[in-house]
């Protein structure tokens, strides 16, 4: 049967009241001003709709889950979509709200995102109970509450914004305030080891008593491990060793068990319960507490502080992101926490507050930065604390009594914000990179400081197109190089980032040895992606959510607006067009920017993807409905359907040649394996480069003879505390 949202959300220019069940129109002034007319099966048809929104849904789903029922004519289904259209405003020609897909069914189009404020319905629009003595109620005012205002660390005022417009809206959550740091005064503390094995050291978790510490491991093969350290006697004990992807394990609040997640891409992934002997020396049991999605990313788990509950990040089926879920431990059915909008990558990082009745977690924004949302888990409503510009930790905890947050602000500098008065304090600066945090029960801030990983790049033969033999070592980075996008052709240059000078810059190196600086940003910088422009003398750099043009000689260009969301940028064939994807009332669409005036238009409204090919002769798109890419031809216009697996959050990385496109996927061992579609033929080729441990971000040369594959060397990270 049809679902009923059960928490408040705003659904458009409506709100939508699970108490009554009804959607309603507030004015700035907080009064009621309109509320939709819907008799009961088109109020269950609006529900449904709302909680699959942006979800194509046939007639047969309607007929099964609002009607309960598969003979039904079409005429009723019309009716109904006509009512609803009638009572939202809604055009059919221009819809906002609801979409027809022709011989298909219908799509719900119109933004919908949980909401912290609270609206409360004066009784003319509620159904009153009666009281003991018979009495009515007093009538309750509508009232509305909105986050404090906040302003940018590092930015100007933004606009204040209404009660109830767009800045309940998950995309235009911008305008919030950050008190500025101010860094004078601020105290300098180090992180002292308490791990220091070979490899990574991530996902601190101290046991209830203190005196444990179980981490993850992982070394240079890959090979995963849970440990646990008696920090009394420092003696270690593996208590899991496997080649899947371990999360970090969560604490049963008696310390006598943990729940972690083990997952074999493509295969299988398990919330899994590890139960210690009681001297916590060995593994009594290892078991299976429920299944997640093959295709999730692992993350931190939290364990309610009664032990009823564990809140798990996952990816179900057919989802484009990420959400958390509630499993509760004594039996009942698991609860989807969380609803990112499809524009994000989804939520992770949950953490239980100590009175169990709030969680603090961290949601993506578009794949570029980081929020941070509080979840009051008796109301089931959430409310953004936080946008974090250019940043991403790893991790945020509890702090001072559950009154704060705290968080990695920059890779040296540790900082808190106040869940009431939204206001931000840096705690302390440090010379270690802290890429995640964590508190103890006994107030311990522990913390992942060290280098994730080295990168190297290799200049190999594309055996398909060059069958001489050649493996040539081209780069190397060092402790201050974090990525690099090699140069188009041997004359041209190559870019790197790096932070040599104190903060990250870009900086182009020649053939010759020159090495000049192309950027001059003023704070920290998170950079995605980067691609030099046809001419290969231009890089265009996707940095947090803004869309940059570096050159030797140039100022600085900014093609994103102030506010947008965005992400995969490309070049048009002759570098006058810079594509990408931007985020719109909460769908992805491509737009373009022009880089000789700045002007922006919107390409496409039903794909998020789009990149050109360097002749201009092809394009490949991936539709947003269904996440399928397709090559459209120029020259007679044909689309060829390719035979790309697109599940999952992470986008292949495309590379785009004359006779050919290349394309990265991983495997269900982890593994990259390139692949080719030759144009002229159809078909689809592995590269075989042997056995590929790689990052995602390979290239080809323009002639297709070579292949520069990006290969990472695990760095060293430890568990430190601080001190």
């Amino acid at each position: 049967m049809s679902s009923k949202p059960e928490q408040q959300l705003k659904v458009g220019d409506w709100w939508y009241l699970p108490e009554q069940d009804k959607l309603v129109k507030v004015d700035a002034f907080g009064e009621v001003t309109a509320t939709a007319d819907l008799d009961n099966l088109c109020q269950k048809a609006m529900n449904y709709f709302i909680v699959n929104a942006g979800r194509l849904i046939t007639r047969d789903e309607i007929l099964a889950d609002v009607w309960g029922v598969r003979d039904v004519s079409d005429g009723r289904i019309s009716r109904v979509i006509r009512v609803l259209r009638v009572a939202l405003g809604d055009d059919s020609r221009e819809p906002r709200y609801i979409e027809t897909i022709p011989k298909r069914g219908f799509r719900f189009i119109a933004p919908v995102a949980e909401v912290a404020s609270i609206v409360t319905l004066p009784d003319s629009l509620i159904e009153p109970e009666p009281a003991d003595n018979g009495a009515t109620p007093e009538p309750q005012p509508v009232i509305v509450k909105t986050g404090s205002k906040r302003v940018g660390r590092w930015y100007h005022w933004v606009a204040m914004i209404s009660m109830l417009g767009c800045g309940l809206l998950y995309l235009v959550w911008q305008q919030f305030y950050v008190q500025e740091q101010n860094v004078a005064g601020v105290p300098f503390k180090r992180f002292q080891p308490v791990t220091s094995l070979k490899g990574l050291e991530v996902h601190a978790a101290m046991s209830p008593d203190g005196n444990y510490l179980a981490f993850n491991h992982i070394d240079a093969q890959s090979q995963q491990q849970i440990i646990l350290k008696n920090l009394e006697s420092s003696e270690l004990k593996v208590l899991v060793d496997d080649t899947a992807n371990l999360s970090n394990v969560a604490w049963r609040p008696d310390g006598k068990a943990m729940a972690y997640i083990k997952l074999t891409r493509g295969h299988s992934c398990e919330l899994r319960l590890l139960t210690l002997s009681s001297d916590l020396k060995k593994v009594a049991s290892d078991e299976v507490l429920t299944k997640c999605s093959n295709n999730s990313l692992v993350g931190r788990l939290s364990w309610s502080p009664d032990g009823a509950s564990i809140v798990f990040p996952n990816n179900p089926e057919n989802s484009p992101n990420t959400v958390l879920m509630l499993y509760p431990v004594f039996g009942g059915k698991v609860e989807q926490l969380t609803t990112p909008p499809p524009t994000s990558v989804g939520d992770f990082a949950a953490r239980f507050a100590k009175k169990g009745n709030q969680l603090v977690f961290l949601r993506d924004v578009g794949g570029g930065s980081g929020q941070i949302w509080l979840l009051d888990l008796d109301k089931r409503t959430t409310e953004m604390l936080i946008q974090l510009e250019n940043n991403y930790p790893g991790n945020v905890d509890w702090y001072d009594h559950d009154t704060k947050i705290i968080y990695p602000a920059t890779p040296n500098s540790i900082s808190t914000i106040d869940i009431k008065t939204k206001k931000v304090e840096t705690l302390f600066q440090t010379d270690n990179d802290a890429l995640e945090v964590s508190v103890s029960t006994q107030n311990r801030i522990l913390a992942t400081v060290g280098q994730f990983r080295l990168v190297t790049f290799m200049k190999l033969n594309n055996q398909l197109t060059n069958p001489k033999p050649t493996k040539e070592l081209i780069f190397e980075s060092s402790r201050s190089e974090r990525m690099i996008q090699i140069g188009l052709r041997d004359d041209l240059p190559s870019a790197v980032l790096s932070n040599r000078s104190g903060l990250f810059q870009f900086w182009f190196h020649y053939p010759d040895g020159r090495q000049v600086q192309v950027s001059d940003f003023k704070n920290w910088i998170m950079l995605r992606e980067m691609v030099f422009s046809p001419d290969g003398k231009r890089l265009l750099a996707s940095v947090g959510n803004e869309i940059w043009i570096f050159a030797v000689g140039e100022k600085p260009l900014l093609l994103s607006n102030q506010g947008q969301t965005v992400r995969g940028p490309s070049w048009s064939h002759d570098g006058r067009f810079v594509y990408f994807s931007s985020a719109v009332q909460g769908r992805w669409q491509i737009s373009k920017t022009d880089t000789k005036n700045l002007s922006q238009s919107v390409v496409a409204l039903d794909l998020d993807y789009y990149q050109e090919s360097p002749n201009g002769e092809y394009q490949v798109v991936r539709r947003s409905l269904d996440a399928g890419y397709e090559l459209h031809l120029r020259a007679n216009g044909e689309v060829i359907e390719l035979p790309i697996d697109s599940k999952g959050v992470l986008l292949p990385h495309f590379v785009l040649r004359e006779k050919a496109l290349y394309y990265s996927t991983i495997l269900d061992n982890n593994q990259l394996e390139i692949r080719r579609f030759d144009l002229a033929s159809r078909q689809l080729t592995a590269v075989d480069q042997g056995s590929i441990n790689s990052t995602r971000r390979f290239s080809v040369s323009l002639d297709e003879q070579y292949i520069y594959l990006p290969s990472t060397t695990i760095g060293n990270l430890d568990i430190a505390e601080m001190h």
